[in-house]
């Protein structure tokens, strides 16, 4: 035992010595660089202030454009501008808003007519020919108050040609709130300078545009000019107090010349190193008094366990297989003990425990449950069964990997454990499943147990620091002296438990015959639609697209059409649900495409000038990992060009994991697909997004065109999703367009193209031909 024990002692003396000079000698050399690596850390800091004024004024140069575009400013009519200015929204941050035109002569939101041709603005814009312009900030004899503001200024073109200008007054004090956001110690402090050193921004608002830079830094002038001059950088100087400082600047990308500028105490600062480096050595000094004496202690203690680790082993390797060796001992003796009873535990458990939840497997519970079952059926009352499936598991899986989709299914069987009786049964079923064997006092307590047991198995989720929300679907059957087998009620339950799945899930059902008959309907139906697909039972139907200026046909949408003999026309949105419900979607969604795609090009043989056709996509399509890959197979094998290809996938389907959607995009528009967003409108897109998504059309959604004619709100998204479209090069169709008047209310405002009943209504391969050449004699007859 001593010569263990001293062995112990020497190698884990030996073993403190050189782990905590490796770590002295690290601390060290980490210590020297770190006053580079703070003022780089501050450095940081002023570059992401900077940014963020950069982004406010990109914010405000990006809305003044938008308005500079609008029709109604373009007109440059004032009279006319008058009633429409004073309704523009604008954000706290604006003063007010002026319209000016090229004679100088400005209207203000107020109703304010001034003259600004003696205003640098006006010299920047229509002397210069400046598209926009920041102004250093200043106090306006315009305003009642006497505060700094700046105004940003956009041109207003018309073929080119500034005939105007709009301007936005912004108080400076939005960058006053920005500088004194900045948490900087107890000396620090953010602030902003122009090119010539006078104050912009400060935390103390009265201080801008009445101090200049050398009022606080007093030092080399060569200092002043590095700050005032270079991009980015760092200089020492001492404050009035004659304090040392740091100044930390950046230069903000799209200002009129300013510069951030961050200032700290260098005492401050570089007191962090002195700290760090003391608490380094009274750590290594604490560390190595603690290693001495747990030496002595873990050496003496460690001989016993060993022991009676050595008693356990030769007991079992007897046959005892019912001894336990102890696991309290928190090193590697306890984590052998624990190793040695898990595998006894297996050995004894492998045939009928489930590993991961330590439940019954379906053998344990096939063989558990009936003896269950004789007893409860001797207690007046009703036993019934249920079968308990996580929905949608695969994804718990791909957000943690296995190990969370375990850890989930350790919680819900120990929580299902504390609402089980004595005399009930559970196990765990197969793969996310569970099964219980419960009874209560009639159906209807039965019913209240099953809800209990739904609402604590469903909702929000916290495992491994991952949250989520959980969901699950329960199918119950009820024993009853008819039922000879405990197999056929797990049937029934399963089936139960489908029904739940193919409603939505998240839910609970009770077996019935009417649950059964709608679960084989539905097969039925699953079935029909396979041998659709598999005998040319599904056809195309096209509904022309047509350009608004000359009426053109620019496009035709393929929609997907579906009649049986048993169930008749059945709807689009119907057909596609069971689609996805049965897995037969992305088989569809493929036979669409190549169809949609020979059918072009029939048509540009029979000698018609060639048009694009529009494919929709749908989610679980587009999600497909070789989505692009069957794309560029089918172009291929059809013979279509890709720009002849426009594919239309929804504003929700293209918001919902946008990276790996604008990947998708990226490539399709690289092999020179056409991109559509449909439904437009309808979703909540950030703009941001939209801009960054390679699109070719927004697609504005029937329901705002349907609205057009009497609803204020529908005019304003329809012209605000037109004019946006335009302000990023973008191309607007109208879907739903049924009266003439829709049609001129789009034509006036600015839409591209137009589908919907009044062109025509969505027709076969053959009346498309016929309708082409219908439009061709008439446009020939106009002519």
């Amino acid at each position: 035992m001593k010569s263990i024990r001293m062995q112990m002692l020497v190698y884990l003396m030996l073993g403190a010595v050189v782990v905590f000079s490796a770590l002295g000698f690290f601390a060290y050399e980490r210590l020297n660089g770190m006053p580079q690596q703070i003022e780089k850390e501050y450095r940081e800091i002023a570059k992401a202030r900077a940014d963020e004024v950069s982004k406010e004024l990109t914010g405000f140069i990006d809305q003044i454009k938008i308005v500079s575009q609008s029709p109604i400013i373009k007109t440059m009519d004032i009279n006319y501008i008058k009633e429409y200015l004073p309704n523009l929204v604008l954000e706290g941050k604006h003063k007010n808003m002026t319209v000016a035109k090229k004679d100088g002569k400005a209207l203000r939101t107020t109703g304010v007519e001034i003259d600004i041709s003696n205003q640098e603005q006006y010299e920047k814009i229509f002397v210069e020919k400046q598209d926009y312009y920041i102004s250093q900030p200043f106090i306006s004899p315009y305003l009642d108050e006497n505060t700094p503001i700046t105004t940003i200024s956009h041109a207003v073109k018309n073929n080119g040609e500034t005939i105007g200008l709009v301007n936005i007054v912004v108080e400076v004090e939005f960058l006053n709130r920005i500088v004194r956001g900045i948490d900087l110690k107890e000396t620090g402090y953010g602030w902003i300078v122009n090119e010539e050193g006078m104050i912009v921004a400060h935390p103390d608002s009265k201080i801008p545009l009445r101090k200049n830079i050398r009022d606080f830094i007093a030092g080399d002038n060569n200092d002043l000019e590095k700050v005032l001059k270079d991009e980015t950088g760092t200089i020492k100087y001492k404050d009035k107090n004659g304090q040392n400082m740091l100044a930390l600047f950046k230069k903000i990308k799209d200002s009129p010349g300013w510069t951030f500028i961050i200032s700290i105490s260098e005492r401050e600062v570089y007191s962090e190193v002195v700290g760090v480096r003391n608490a380094i050595i009274y750590a290594i000094i604490f560390g190595l008094i603690l290693i001495v004496i747990f030496s002595f202690v873990y050496s003496k203690s460690i001989s016993t366990p060993i022991l009676k680790l050595k008693e356990v082993f030769e007991k079992a390797a007897n046959g005892q297989l019912q001894v336990r060796a102890d696991e309290r001992i928190q090193n590697e003796v306890g984590s052998a003990a624990k190793s040695f009873n898990q595998m006894l535990n297996q050995i004894k458990n492998l045939t009928y425990r489930d590993i991961i939840t330590g439940l019954y497997n379906y053998n344990g519970f096939s063989i558990e449950a009936p003896y269950k079952l004789k007893e409860l059926e001797k207690k007046e009352g009703k036993s019934f069964l249920a079968v308990i499936s996580i929905d949608d598991f695969k994804k718990i899986n791909s957000i943690g990997s296995y190990e969370l989709g375990n850890e989930v299914l350790k919680e819900l069987a120990n929580q299902f454990l504390k609402d089980i009786r004595k005399e009930e049964c559970l196990g765990r079923f197969f793969g996310d499943e569970f099964i219980l064997l419960l009874w209560e006092k009639d159906i209807k307590a039965a019913e209240d147990r099953i809800y209990d047991l739904w609402k604590k198995s469903t909702g929000e989720r916290t495992v491994r620091e991952h949250e989520f929300i959980l969901k699950t679907s329960i199918g119950v059957s009820v024993f009853d002296s008819s039922k000879a087998s405990i197999e056929e009620v797990i049937h029934q339950a399963t089936i139960a438990k489908l029904k739940v799945k193919k409603t939505g899930g998240n839910s609970y059902q009770f077996y019935n015959l009417d649950i059964n008959e709608s679960i084989k309907e539905e097969q039925r139906i699953e079935h029909n639609l396979y041998n659709a697909l598999d005998h040319d039972g599904l056809n195309l139907v096209y509904q022309p697209i047509v350009d608004v200026a000359n009426g053109k046909i620019l496009a035709v949408e393929a929609l997907l059409r579906w009649n049986n003999e048993r169930y008749g026309n059945v709807s689009a949105m119907t057909l596609i649900a069971i689609a996805e419900q049965s897995g037969l979607i992305n088989a569809i969604g493929k036979w669409v495409l190549y169809t949609a795609c020979k059918q072009n090009i029939a048509w540009q043989k029979n000698g018609y000038e060639p048009f694009v056709v529009s494919v929709n996509v749908s989610p679980l399509q587009f999600e497909q990992s070789n989505f692009i890959e069957m794309v560029q197979e089918i172009l291929m094998e059809t013979g279509l060009a890709p720009e002849y290809l426009e594919l239309e996938i929804t504003e929700s389907n293209a918001m919902n994991n946008v990276e790996e959607k604008l990947k998708k995009m990226r490539e399709l528009k690289k092999m020179g697909v056409r991109i559509a967003i449909d439904d437009f409108g309808t979703g909540y897109s950030s703009l941001a997004y939209i801009t960054r998504f390679p699109i070719d059309t927004l697609k504005i959604d029937r329901s705002f065109i349907t609205d057009i004619l009497y609803d204020d709100n529908a005019k304003t998204i329809v012209t605000t999703i037109i004019n946006m479209a335009k302000s990023i090069r973008l191309r607007t169709t109208a879907e739903g367009v049924e009266t003439q008047e829709q049609f001129e209310y789009l034509h006036q405002n600015g839409c591209d193209k137009i589908q919907g009943y009044l062109i025509s209504k969505p027709i076969n391969a053959e009346s498309i031909e016929d309708w082409l050449k219908l439009r061709e004699n008439y446009q020939n007859t106009e002519g």
